[in-house]
């Protein structure tokens, strides 16, 4: 079973208030509401960095997939931006001076609450991604 909501993110200049709704409400129409708090805080960080260092359009995808009796909750946001080194922002934060450096702490949030999280480079963009949560059944 699959079901997938993909929609397009509003410009940054109208914040993330109707995006962290429409997750909450997605989420609840799935019957999955439990997921809401850590779903919109994954949700926001990875749209900060889009709109932050990334190149407009932006994309938001959600989809809720189960095998063999698990599921699986997948954020995807997508840009145009050539996209960044994730081994380098995960070797970062085993240096004790890193947690003084101006960035890449919101991917620690991504870190610690998904199962795993990614990104995927393409010719003309790229995809960070998050399957939530560590023990859905």
């Amino acid at each position: 079973m699959e079901r997938t909501c993909v929609s397009f993110a509003p410009a940054p200049e109208n914040g993330l208030c109707p995006v962290r709704g429409a997750v909450r409400d997605q989420l609840e129409r799935w019957g999955r509401g439990e997921l809401t708090d850590d779903a919109v805080l994954v949700v926001s960080e990875l749209l900060g960095n889009a709109f932050g260092h990334g190149t407009t359009p932006v994309r938001l995808s959600l989809a809720l997939h189960e095998r063999a009796g698990h599921q699986s909750l997948m954020i995807q946001v997508s840009d145009s931006s050539p996209g960044f080194d994730t081994k380098a922002i995960r070797s970062g934060w085993t240096r004790p001076s890193a947690a003084l450096s101006g960035g890449g702490r919101g991917l620690l949030l991504v870190e610690a609450l998904s199962r795993a999280w990614g990104d995927r480079h393409y010719r003309r963009g790229h995809t960070v991604w998050a399957d939530l949560p560590r023990g859905i059944a």
